[in-house]
């Protein structure tokens, strides 16, 4: 069984598990800061807490459970990547209810290279950074910027970003 198949599969047995715990499927296209195309989806599994809630907004977050494809490069083959995150996100008020979001989990690669980068190892540390807007309680659309590195535990440590256009639907 390929990484990708077991990645989602597991995505698919997190369903039952979710109940009355609001949840979304992230679709993802990007690229990375080397050229490559990307692809991801994920399952984000909304935290019920809302913390410094105020007119003008709270945060809240959620964890994300991923699958990403990188395009092949010089160095290597296509890639696949399974990570998990939680993710803090500041959701603004008003109709169209804008947030940025920030995260930092654990990624793991079937390669120690992407692209035309040398990885170090193919377990990642995964920060991320975005900015979206809810356009209805359902919708939302985000651009996201995830960066790769093993924090210098192995040599080389040459990170990687991936930007993304992102459509989540919530259900």
């Amino acid at each position: 069984m390929n990484l990708r198949t077991l990645s989602l599969f597991a995505i698919a047995s997190l369903a039952p598990a979710i109940g009355t715990q609001a949840a979304e499927v992230l679709l993802a296209p990007g690229v990375t800061s080397e050229g490559q195309n990307t692809a991801s989806i994920a399952l984000g599994l909304d935290w019920e807490q809302r913390w410094f809630e105020r007119d003008a907004g709270h945060l809240t977050g959620y964890w994300s459970f991923a699958y990403t494809w990188w395009e092949a490069g010089d160095l290597s083959g296509d890639q696949q990547t399974v990570s998990v995150s939680p993710v803090f996100v500041y959701q603004f008020g008003g109709r169209w209810k804008p947030f940025l979001e920030i995260g930092l989990g654990a990624a793991y690669f079937t390669d120690d290279r992407v692209g035309d980068k040398k990885l170090g190892s193919r377990l990642h540390f995964e920060d991320r950074f975005g900015a979206g807007i809810r356009f209805s309680d359902r919708d939302s659309l985000r651009v996201r910027v995830i960066h790769y590195s093993n924090a210098g535990l192995e040599d080389p440590n040459q990170g990687i970003e991936s930007w993304s256009l992102v459509y989540a639907r919530r259900f």
